[in-house]
């Protein structure tokens, strides 16, 4: 038989929120990194400083 899925209580909830938030900030940390390392990469190939 298939178990009954029950809601989340409220500190399981807080809980998930929690490691959700965490997830999204370190995607952006490194979204934000991969386009500073793009953009770096274009001027050192483009040679604006250079």
């Amino acid at each position: 038989m298939t178990e009954v899925e029950r809601p989340y209580t409220a500190e399981e909830t807080r809980i998930v929120r929690e490691r959700q938030a965490a997830r999204s900030r370190v995607m952006g940390v490194v979204l934000i990194g991969l386009c500073v390392l793009f953009f770096l990469i274009t001027v050192v190939k483009i040679g604006v400083w250079g």
